[in-house]
């Protein structure tokens, strides 16, 4: 009974609990972004994590990370975009979203790392899932 209640205490302290994650790699640079709660309409706080060579490397503290979330027009719907300048906290940035609506969202990351070397990056999360399923390219 314990060892089960360990087990999932460690994965919710992992941040792999009910939340969203969605993670990209780059050829130096793996970016986690995630969230507390699944994404939703409404109001978000993101958090970014960045490091250097896949998820346990080291941190990496950007001097500038930004994101915009944006759903291209469709018929009957304008073009719609929120984007924050990400907030150091600790040792990850964070930064509010606001999504007017359900769906599913693009965005684009930039980064400029401790090194001053500028990464854009592009995914997309579907409002109300947990994670983000379709990178498995491991």
């Amino acid at each position: 009974m314990k060892k089960s209640l360990l087990g999932t205490l460690l994965l919710s302290s992992l941040g792999f609990g009910a939340g969203f994650m969605s993670m990209v790699d780059t050829k130096d640079l793996h970016i986690m972004l995630s969230s507390e709660k699944v994404l939703s309409e409404g109001d978000n706080k993101i958090v970014v994590e960045l490091n250097r060579d896949g998820h346990g490397g080291d941190v990496v503290v950007a001097k500038d990370v930004r994101i915009k979330f944006f759903m291209p027009e469709m018929p009957g719907m304008p073009y719609m975009e929120s984007k924050d300048i990400c907030k150091k906290v600790g040792s990850n940035f964070e930064c509010n979203i606001n999504f007017s609506m359900n769906g599913t969202w693009q965005y684009q990351i930039f980064i400029k790392d401790d090194k001053g070397v500028d990464y854009k990056e592009r995914g997309s999360v579907n409002l109300g899932q947990a994670s983000d399923h379709s990178h498995h390219h491991h």
